[in-house]
């Protein structure tokens, strides 16, 4: 489950009370652990909650309401992609041998320009990471950054390489069995990577 915590604060005059998630219209697959009723909320107040939501590694929307005693309100959380996955530590060699298994239809390969301010090690590391929920694996070769995941699901593996070349175009490569989220990755990553 992806953990989303909510901050309530009251700004009214008056408490609110039974704050808790109503009943949920979900789409397939995608479940909610809801956060324990909030009895009370005095004015002025604030509080956090935390729920848990299974997307499925999914990108549509969960739809829920937050109700009080008296009144509903409908929210929807759509995940961003590199929230769907979680870091997954692994050597060079292993990299390798499983990205050696995920060609074909589940490689996808997009060529960008990294603007100077992208050249350095540390930059692109904190933007990939920031972009996706990525662990670095270590890499040989000074110019190419390789990062792994599972999706939280259904542990699907996600490995995503940039080739930083010095001079020409960089490439933006994910391999994962996940067609749909290994592209909206690359369209997430290039754009952490060119802005």
């Amino acid at each position: 489950m992806v953990s989303v915590h909510v901050h309530f604060s009251n700004s009214s005059d008056t408490p609110i009370k039974s704050l808790h998630v109503g009943t949920p219209r979900l789409p397939a697959g995608i479940s909610i652990q809801a956060f324990p009723e909030i009895e009370s909320l005095a004015p002025g107040e604030s509080a956090t909650a935390v729920m848990g939501i299974n997307f499925c590694d999914s990108t549509q929307a969960a739809n829920f309401q937050l109700c009080t005693q008296t009144r509903q309100f409908y929210v929807s959380i759509q995940p961003p992609v590199g929230e769907l996955m979680a870091p997954v530590f692994m050597s060079e060699n292993e990299f390798k041998k499983e990205q050696g298994k995920l060609t074909g239809m589940n490689e996808i390969t997009e060529k960008l320009t990294l603007l100077d301010a992208c050249r350095s090690d540390h930059v692109v590391v904190q933007k990939v990471t920031t972009t996706a929920n990525l662990g670095r694996v270590p890499c040989g070769t000074s110019d190419e950054y390789r990062f792994a995941g599972r999706t939280l699901t259904s542990g699907s593996l996600v490995l995503l390489t940039l080739d930083a070349r010095p001079a020409g175009p960089a490439q933006l490569t994910v391999n994962s069995e996940k067609m749909v989220i290994g592209t909206m990755l690359v369209k997430d990553v290039v754009q952490a990577l060119t802005q």
